[in-house]
């Protein structure tokens, strides 16, 4: 019986966490859906038996957030269930590091110390964030990305994306306690973690930042297939083409037109096409003075990249002399093979391609004068990168993705929602522009203004909408994941304190 409720609650922990990432505004459930995990390892006296009901919990939550990964239409079947299961053992291990570590805690201090959990899962989803397996999207913090708990999560202005995972576990680590121990003390101390972050959120999201200027935009959705993108009888001129016929009727006197990734292909060994594209732009923008933010699938020398163009009334609209951002952080085992610069011959394993790396953080000019940055697709789940570009002058953010891989929930509405932490995070206005949706128009409060929901063709405009760029840094923009760093050096204190205890005895 005691076997059947340890891995009841496991069960029931897991499940919950996987609903919370999804987009039913079920993320309050992380909350308080670890506490029957805890209870489930409070009960392991062996530390084989703790790592395999973490194991299960790992495997199950991410099974139920990450399970999309299985129907991507671009790819064989079996190909894409393979790589679910390679992102859930991925994930799941990450888990488990967690616990092993607090697990040499615990035994070099001879006592659990739960209040080690929270600074301990901070660090590893910090630290593998910044390597090339790492997977943001499938963080707790993104449980919070929901429009329903906006007043609740406007502190991470202060403290990142980490600071909800720090929170969200600390919170349950108390809950934890006070299941255990019905006492005042824990009454308060659990009340304490849970309303003063949201006392904080209030405060922040009643306040306005210093406004500067009016952004005019255009966003186009196409909503063009796999399919059709990949059929050889349309060509990139074709394909431009389409978007100016979406795009002109909604430009009137709009200054800011974006694109979808991939929008076009920029074949460097394909000049007539090129030309061609140029002039077209050229005819039908030019007039106006439109800035154009497009996606480009980009090859030169052989070396494929994933490529934002910039084009304007200044360069002419000339893809042979637009400004460029190149994708910098990759889709693991997709766009990207996981330490294939090291071990080359891992290149021609990649699922869509191998894509290479940009290493500049670049920033356009709207009307000229004002900074902002443009990301890819996945790109808009890492919070260090948003903050880089700010940090560098960036007054507004835009992500154009393409979930066309993706038709059906949860991926693109999990995808969309994690721009809402990025927008709190840097206080910055954000657009979103997808190929097949969704789209969004969201202010630095995250609050969606406007938006078009997946698998429709259709156009967003600022029209009746008061979205304005800001010079605004966030104590997070500026000291960056600092709470990570103290997690860090809370942990190896702890570790450096148990092993001196242990050399005494």
């Amino acid at each position: 019986m005691k076997s059947f409720n340890r891995i009841y609650n496991i069960v029931i922990s897991a499940v919950c966490m996987g609903l919370a990432q999804h987009p039913l505004g079920l993320g309050w459930l992380a909350w308080f859906c670890l506490v029957p995990l805890f209870l489930a390892i409070k009960k392991q006296n062996k530390f084989s038996g703790m790592i395999l009901d973490i194991f299960v919990w790992g495997f199950i939550y991410h099974l139920v957030s990450l399970f999309w990964l299985s129907s991507n239409v671009g790819v064989e079947k079996y190909v894409a269930f393979i790589t679910m299961l390679l992102a859930n053992l991925i994930c799941t291990l990450n888990v488990v590091v967690v616990f092993s570590l607090w697990h040499i805690v615990n035994r070099l201090n001879d006592k659990k110390i739960w209040l080690a959990l929270p600074f301990i899962w901070t660090m590893v989803d910090y630290i593998t964030s910044l390597t090339d397996i790492s997977f943001p999207w499938s963080s707790i913090a993104n449980t919070q990305a929901q429009d329903n708990l906006l007043p609740f999560i406007q502190f991470i202005e202060f403290t990142g994306m980490f600071g909800l995972t720090f929170w969200l576990v600390i919170l349950n680590v108390y809950l934890f306690h006070f299941y255990q121990n019905k006492s005042l003390k824990n009454i308060i101390d659990s009340l304490t973690i849970f309303i003063f972050p949201i006392i904080v959120s209030f405060i922040l999201v009643s306040s306005e930042p210093t406004s500067k200027e009016k952004i005019d935009f255009v966003v186009i959705q196409p909503n063009v297939s796999i399919d059709d993108k990949n059929d050889k009888k349309h060509d990139d001129l074709d394909m431009v083409n389409r978007l100016l016929d979406q795009s002109i009727p909604n430009l009137d006197s709009r200054q800011l037109l974006i694109w979808p990734e991939t929008a076009f292909d920029d074949y460097y060994n394909a000049q007539r096409i090129r030309s061609l594209i140029s002039y077209n732009l050229k005819q039908s923008l030019l007039k106006d003075s439109i800035d154009l933010i497009s996606g480009v699938f980009e090859v030169e020398k052989d070396t494929y990249y994933n490529s934002i163009y910039f084009l304007n009334s200044n360069n002419e609209y000339n893809l042979s002399s637009a400004e460029k951002y190149r994708k910098i952080k990759m889709v693991p085992g997709a766009e990207s093979v996981p330490f294939s610069e090291t071990f080359p011959f891992l290149k021609d394993f990649g699922i869509i391609g191998n894509f290479a790396k940009g290493d500049e953080y670049t920033l356009f000019k709207y009307k000229g004068f004002i900074p902002f940055a443009a990301m890819v697709c996945i790109e808009s789940t890492y919070s260090d990168l948003s903050r880089q570009m700010v940090l560098s002058g960036a007054e507004f953010l835009i992500y154009i993705a393409n979930d066309g891989w993706y038709i059906n929930p949860p991926q693109p509405q999990q995808h969309a929602k994690q721009t809402i932490l990025r927008a709190i995070e840097t206080r910055k206005p954000v657009l979103r522009c997808g190929n097949t949706g969704i789209s969004w128009a969201v202010d630095d409060k995250g609050r969606v203004v406007q938006s078009l929901d997946r698998n429709t063709k259709g156009v967003l405009t600022s029209e009746g909408m008061e979205l304005y760029s800001n010079d605004r840094k966030t104590i997070y923009v500026i000291f960056g994941d600092w709470l990570a760093y103290i997690s860090i050096i809370v942990w190896f204190v702890w570790f450096i304190k148990g092993v001196l205890v242990l050399k005494r005895r």
